[in-house]
């Protein structure tokens, strides 16, 4: 919302921390940029057992289609 409109409107959303709720299930995790994706994935996938590889990343998703509707 804040990136499309400026501002969000009826919701504050805070994105959980996903390495530390793996970590509330035993389950090992790490935090990778998406250069370093590949590596963490192949060095979870080694590992053997649950793995988290968490990307930050920022999703372009389809454009508004409603705003022509507006006020």
């Amino acid at each position: 919302m804040e990136s499309a409109f400026g501002t969000a409107t009826a919701t504050e959303l805070a994105r959980p921390d996903f390495c530390e709720l793996a970590a509330s299930f035993g389950i090992p995790a790490e935090r990778a940029t998406t250069d370093e994706a590949p590596d963490a994935v192949t060095r979870a996938l080694a590992a053997g057992g649950p793995r988290v590889v968490v990307v930050p990343a920022r999703l372009g998703l389809f454009a508004p289609t409603h705003l022509d509707r507006l006020g």
